[in-house]
């Protein structure tokens, strides 16, 4: 149930979107961490109102251009969106399972400001997710790696 560490030489992207039928909107929110589970940077967006598996994808698609644009070569994915992992799961490593695992990406996007359409990055972390990455950090499980 908690965050699990990446694979050997991966970064872990979360992602998770809402919709808020309260305030008639959409957002998206993700994180990136490195193997060791610190922080590399985050994001947020208010998207446009949609089916909850187009706002899902798009979360994943920011998360992995942000991945890419901090050079990592290997990205693992985590969203909550099965049928969503399920369908890219082709050469990417995935993990379609969640729980406590995701819930840095899940308060980012619950906690989303700005401008419709307007990307917000997070070089550091907010405030609202400090508490729950050292929580992360502290209750990390580590995968077994072959061949080390």
């Amino acid at each position: 149930g908690h965050w699990q560490v990446s694979n050997k030489g991966s970064v872990k992207v979360n992602v998770d979107g809402l919709v808020s039928t309260f305030k008639s909107r959409a957002a998206i929110g993700g994180v990136v961490r490195e193997l060791n589970g610190n922080w590399m940077g985050g994001f947020e967006m208010v998207v446009g109102l949609s089916d909850i598996f187009q706002i899902e994808a798009l979360a994943l698609l920011e998360g992995l251009n942000f991945a890419w644009a901090k050079r990592c070569p290997r990205v693992e994915i985590e969203s909550d969106n099965s049928m969503l992992v399920t369908i890219i799961q082709n050469g990417l490593v995935a993990n379609n399972i969640y729980s406590e695992s995701n819930r840095v990406a899940d308060r980012i996007a619950k906690e989303v400001r700005g401008e419709m359409e307007h990307l917000i990055i997070h070089e550091e972390p907010p405030e609202s997710v400090r508490g729950l990455l050292d929580y992360d950090n502290h209750c990390t499980t580590y995968p077994l790696f072959d061949g080390d």
